[in-house]
C-alpha cells in the first residue's frame, strides 16, 4: 500500500514536471507566466528559429533600428496562437463633406482572449479613426498599417496616417492580462477607458482627439459600428463639423 502511494505521487510529480516544460502559464499571463516567458527571451535553445530568419530577412530589406528573436509561441501555451490581423477603410469614407480613414486591430479568438471575447471569433483592441485632406490613390502613401504577434500573447499595432501637413504616427498595444494602451503623436491613451481613437487634425497643423468606448464586437460587426457612428453620433458629428477641422 505505501508502495503504491509512493509511485502515485512520482507519477502526479512527473506529470507536473511535464506541464511546466510544456506550456508554463496555462493559459494565464500572471507574474510568473511574466518572469518565466523573460527567462525564454534569454534562452536561445527556445528561439524560433525560422521566425527569427524571417524577421532578420525582413529586416535587411525595410526594417529599421533592428529585430530581436523570440520563443516558440507554444512555450507560453501549446497551440495558443491563431493570429491577428487588421481591417478598415483606405481608400477614404466620404460622410457629411469628410473624408475619413480607419483601422481595426485585432487578435483572433485564442485560450488566452476567449474568456473575455466569449463567442466572438476575433478580440477588436484598438480602432483609430482620422478626418483627412490627403489620400494618395496611386501609391497609397498615406497610410502604413502592421500589426505584430511577435509579443504573444501580447500584441502590438503600429503604423501611421498623413494628411498634407500632418504625419499621424500611432502604437498600440494589449496585454495578455487585458492591460491596452496607445500613444498617438505623444498623446497616451488607456484603452481600457475606450478603445476608439478619433483624431481631427486642424487648419493650423494642430491635432484633436476623442476617445469612444465601443462594444466587443467581431471585426466586420466593428467596422459597421464606426461607420454607423460617423454617419449617426451627434457628439461625433460635432467634434469633426469645427471650424478649424480639416
Amino acid at each position: 500500500m505505501k508502495h503504491q502511494i509512493i509511485v502515485k505521487k512520482n507519477i502526479i510529480l512527473a506529470l507536473l514536471l511535464i506541464l511546466n516544460m510544456v506550456g508554463y502559464s496555462q493559459y494565464k499571463w500572471d507574474t510568473e507566466a511574466k518572469k518565466k516567458n523573460e527567462m525564454h527571451l534569454r534562452d536561445s535553445t527556445t528561439w524560433n528559429k525560422e521566425l527569427f530568419k524571417m524577421d532578420l530577412e525582413l529586416f535587411e530589406k525595410k526594417i529599421s533600428g533592428g529585430i530581436f528573436p523570440v520563443p516558440n509561441y507554444d512555450l507560453v501555451g501549446k497551440n495558443s496562437f491563431i493570429g491577428v490581423g487588421y481591417n478598415g477603410n483606405f481608400k477614404g469614407l466620404e460622410i457629411h463633406n469628410k473624408r475619413f480613414l480607419y483601422n481595426c486591430f485585432y487578435a483572433k479568438k485564442n485560450k488566452f482572449n476567449k474568456t473575455f471575447i466569449k463567442d466572438i471569433e476575433q478580440d477588436v483592441f484598438f480602432v483609430i479613426v482620422i478626418s483627412t485632406d490627403f489620400i494618395d490613390t496611386q501609391k497609397f502613401s498615406h497610410f502604413r498599417s502592421q500589426i505584430s504577434s511577435r509579443n504573444h500573447p501580447n500584441y502590438l499595432a503600429k503604423g501611421y496616417f498623413k494628411t498634407k501637413k500632418n504625419t499621424i504616427d500611432f502604437n498600440a498595444f494589449i496585454s495578455g492580462d487585458r492591460d491596452a494602451y496607445s500613444i498617438v503623436n505623444e498623446r497616451i491613451f488607456d484603452l481600457s477607458i475606450g478603445k476608439m481613437i478619433v483624431i481631427v487634425p486642424q487648419k493650423d497643423g494642430s491635432l484633436r482627439s476623442m476617445q469612444i468606448e465601443i462594444p466587443q464586437l467581431s471585426i466586420e460587426k466593428t467596422k459597421e459600428y464606426v461607420e454607423k457612428m460617423l454617419k449617426e453620433d451627434t457628439d461625433m458629428i460635432n467634434f469633426y463639423s469645427c471650424k478649424g477641422c480639416i
